[in-house]
């Protein structure tokens, strides 16, 4: 057993290429070696996990439906993922579930 016990990862420019403010999930498509890395990570029982920072949603870009469905397609293209954390707060608005911050 690896003494790593999760990874978490970016979505967009990570896993899937940049669309900024993407709300339609017929764009999201997955960067070349997502998908060995992440069963890599799988087969050795290592969870995954996704954080991603939504402004759009609070810029009114997009809706948290339409982040949810982005979303999974992801999960459709590379698979279940243990973990999802969704900031849908914009830069200034002060919370503390916007990466990199720890909540």
């Amino acid at each position: 057993m690896s003494p790593v016990r999760a990874v978490l990862f970016d979505r967009d420019g990570t896993l899937v290429h940049d669309v900024p403010y993407n709300a339609d999930p017929a764009r999201v498509r997955p960067v070349e070696g997502a998908r060995a890395v992440l069963a890599e990570l799988r087969a050795r029982q290592i969870r995954t996990g996704v954080v991603t920072n939504q402004s759009g949603i609070a810029r009114g870009l997009l809706t948290e439906a339409d982040a949810r469905r982005v979303n999974r397609r992801v999960e459709e293209l590379l698979g279940p993922f243990d973990v999802w954390a969704l900031c849908p707060h914009g830069p200034d608005d002060g919370c503390l579930c916007r990466k990199p911050r720890p909540a």
